[in-house]
């Protein structure tokens, strides 16, 4: 299994790191947290395009779906995700009703 070198080539595809700017989101940070057996919400800020896996030099399998598992089996969830969730079980819908 090849590791991750940190070299930082995934930022310039992650479509989450072009809109936010931050290192924690871009997959190199992402990866930073996962060495440090940090689980965080922060893995759900990925839209799982694999955009880095792709243009990783090292052809490095970053597995934040695996991560994200993680979250929900911890039941570790974001505002958001409870908002949703709370919609679809009223409304079948992940939208409020007006």
């Amino acid at each position: 299994m090849t590791k991750c070198i940190e070299c930082g080539i995934c930022k310039s595809v992650c479509p989450v790191y072009k809109i936010l700017l931050r290192e924690t989101v871009s997959p190199r940070g992402k990866n930073i947290l996962k060495n440090k057996d940090v689980i965080d919400k922060i893995f759900y800020i990925c839209t799982l395009c694999n955009n880095c896996e792709r243009a990783c030099p090292m052809h490095f399998k970053h597995q934040f779906k695996q991560y994200r598992a993680k979250l929900v089996a911890n039941q570790v969830t974001t505002e958001v995700n409870q908002k949703i969730d709370e919609n679809l079980r009223k409304s079948g819908t992940p939208f409020p009703k007006n």
